[in-house]
């Protein structure tokens, strides 16, 4: 077995760990127990968004704050008042006046009127388009149903705006962004009014899990974290973000292929033997000694003369599987395994494996919560699987991501990585949230390469948590890296292979200008 090292990367606490808005809740209460009051807190928050939104358009002179009715709304009178002292110009845009605003949110708008008492909310947002950048200040952390009527039509305006080049930064959250989980709910005048689209957005005391999984990754842009001037919160998080590509360590110079372990692929029905190809180059490529596939007798020429390196056997029937199975370090059961009756008996008997698993693709089809193995297993549904594993639509799967992965690692018994943009990794550490990768993944086979990634990781003997952990992270960081030399469009599945090579070998990190970032 290959020894771990500790990670190169020093990470900030605060920016790899994420927190519900229960949690966040209950923070500003302990702090406002301590003395600090709502208003110095909101001050705090519009100074924030002022700092990052400099940061981002230095040049920006014009300033559109758009607020609503809520405690959000006083984020952006502050940052209303903070701007015209630093001497841009700036216009308020709402539905709001001030009767509708209490408590600190009062206290914003009566600060703003002390410095400038001809301001005025304008009701129109025609206006918007003469800005260069809108601060969204409508909805936080509170929102939990969809954003309907007056609220819906300045979502759209400021959606708009965006679309015509004018910048947008969002207090805390995009609004219509929920903040735990990621989902947006679809707003009755259409989904252009239903959240908000920002290029940058400041999360105010602790980093939110919607953030970086479902719609979320989509929406905020690039997220700065504002602490207010407060510690952490002082409980365990949801969550911890998963963050920067851990190479291995030096391969021993007395190793041997017996030394980094033997990948069983078992797959390549009828008219896909491409898939396990990919699977079994990607094992090989992170530094598995040997691998075997287990494929349908009509796959076996083509395979033997693509990738001489493999070792490729055609099976018939389980009697032929039983002696590759005993060769094993690790097992890779599912890509284009199908699900006939040759699948069926081939999944039923790999399942009996003593030793480590990955569970993938067709291979889902064939797994039983009645049934779990009693040897470690990794899960990697997409969505669409995921809803078959627990028995629901891919809309409630999609709904809940976190609780949705959690709920497969317990019913399974098994680390599950549920797929899809900001990938949920449930292991047993806890939860992690891989806020890496590019559209560019989004085509056919990709998944099959992180498979064999996290196949030739457990052969290797590494925990299925770390080998979850370091290929989904490879994998992630590998897009990145083609799609920014190459765009996001176009990429094919097997040009991973030589980024997440030199990712295992410490050769390449991957930028780190996306990432999230702790505001001064």
């Amino acid at each position: 077995m290959i020894k771990e090292t500790p990670s190169q990367h020093r990470i900030a606490p605060a920016l790899s760990a994420v927190f519900s808005a229960g949690q966040i809740r209950a923070h500003e209460h302990k702090i406002f127990a301590t003395g600090v009051t709502p208003y110095a807190l909101m001050d705090q928050a519009g100074a924030a968004i002022l700092i990052a939104l400099q940061r981002q358009w230095p040049d920006a002179r014009r300033v559109a704050v758009v607020v609503g009715k809520g405690q959000n709304a006083g984020d952006g009178l502050v940052v209303a008042r903070r701007a015209l002292e630093a001497g841009l110009t700036v216009e308020l845009f709402g539905w709001s006046a001030a009767e509708d605003w209490a408590d600190a949110a009062l206290q914003a708008w009566q600060e703003l009127m002390r410095y400038a008492p001809d301001c005025r909310i304008r009701n129109e947002p025609a206006g918007l388009l003469d800005a260069e950048v809108v601060v969204d200040a409508l909805f936080g952390i509170g929102l939990n149903r969809p954003i309907e009527g007056v609220a819906a039509s300045w979502v759209a305006a400021i959606n708009a705006a965006h679309r015509s080049g004018v910048g947008v930064i969002a207090a805390d959250l995009p609004s219509g962004l929920l903040a735990d989980t990621g989902q947006v709910l679809e707003s009755p005048q259409g989904s252009d009014a239903s959240a908000v689209q920002a290029d940058v957005t400041v999360s105010f005391l602790a980093l939110k899990p919607g953030l970086f999984t479902g719609h979320g990754s989509a929406l905020v842009g690039r997220v700065m974290l504002s602490l207010l001037g407060q510690p952490s919160p002082d409980v365990a998080p949801v969550a911890q973000l998963l963050l920067h590509p851990e190479p291995l360590p030096v391969k021993p110079k007395d190793g041997h292929k017996g030394t980094f372990g033997t990948v069983l692929v078992i797959g390549g029905n009828l008219g896909m033997g491409g898939a396990a190809r990919m699977v079994a180059e990607a094992a090989l490529r992170v530094g598995a000694g040997k691998v075997i596939l287990a494929v349908h007798p009509s796959q076996v020429i083509g395979l033997n003369g693509g990738r001489p390196e493999l070792m490729v056997h055609g099976v018939d029937a389980v009697h032929a599987l039983m002696p590759l199975l005993a060769l094993a370090d690790a097992v890779v059961l599912g890509p284009g395994l199908g699900q006939d009756d040759w699948a069926r008996s081939l999944a039923e008997s790999a399942l009996a494996f003593v030793g480590p698993m990955i569970v993938d693709a067709d291979g889902l089809r064939f797994l039983s919560s009645s049934a779990r193995r009693d040897h470690p297993t990794v899960l990697t549904p997409h969505p669409a699987e995921a809803g078959r594993l627990l028995d629901c639509s891919t809309a409630d799967i999609q709904s809940d991501r976190l609780s949705t992965a959690t709920r497969l690692r317990d019913r399974y018994q098994a680390a599950a990585l549920l797929k899809g943009a900001g990938s949920i990794l449930a292991v047993n550490a806890g939860l992690q949230i891989c806020v890496r990768g590019d559209p560019a993944l989004a085509t056919a086979g990709t998944g099959d390469v992180l498979s064999g990634v996290i196949g030739g990781l457990l052969a290797m003997g590494h925990s299925p948590d770390e080998a979850l952990r370091r290929g989904v992270c490879w994998h992630a960081v590998a897009g990145e890296i083609e799609a920014e030399v190459h765009g996001s469009w176009g990429m094919a599945a097997t040009d991973l292979l030589l980024p997440i090579r030199a990712l295992a070998n410490g050769r390449m990190q991957g930028s780190d200008a996306e990432l999230p970032c702790l505001l001064p």
